[in-house]
């Protein structure tokens, strides 16, 4: 991401604006987790999508990159690991060992139309009490032990709405 050019607040902004474009009536959520929100940059932002509908593999490849592509080519803005779900496929991806579990590390959600942080923290209720490392390149996770952070983080957050 352009992080010198482009500050948080305008990304998400203008990523909201491109997704509602494109996917109008059938966006759900959307949710930004990955290396940026829990060390505060990374080589790419990693941006989660749930749709209404169930999609085939070859329309969400599709809706993935045109999203990009607008993001890209427009805005210059390249460096985005997009992941379009339905709600369906998102609810079934709330599970210890996917690629969701990475949301103990911490997430925005920049839009909500279903009430996702619902789903987000009773998966992480789950996960907090699970025995699971996650190895990347980054090094090793304590799932665990950063869902129990991430909890305790919504819980204050919430408390001084």
């Amino acid at each position: 991401m352009r992080e010198h050019i482009l500050e948080r607040e305008e990304f998400y902004k203008l990523l909201l604006d491109v997704v509602k474009d494109l996917l109008g009536r059938d966006l759900l959520s959307v949710i930004v987790f990955g290396s940026t929100v829990y060390m505060g940059g990374g080589r790419d932002v990693d941006v989660l999508v749930v749709v209404e509908d169930d999609i085939g593999m070859r329309e969400k490849r599709e809706v993935e990159y045109s999203i990009w592509r607008r993001l890209c080519r427009k805005h210059r803005v390249c460096d985005v690991d997009l992941h379009v779900l339905s709600f369906r496929d998102f609810i079934l991806n709330l599970e210890v060992a996917s690629f969701l579990s990475g949301l103990a590390l911490g997430y925005v959600v920049i839009f909500d139309a279903i009430g996702v942080e619902k789903y987000i923290l009773e998966f992480l209720n789950r996960l907090s009490r699970e025995k699971y490392i996650l190895h990347n390149k980054y090094g090793s996770w304590n799932l665990a032990f950063f869902a129990k952070v991430t909890l305790a983080r919504r819980r204050k957050h919430s408390s001084l709405k």
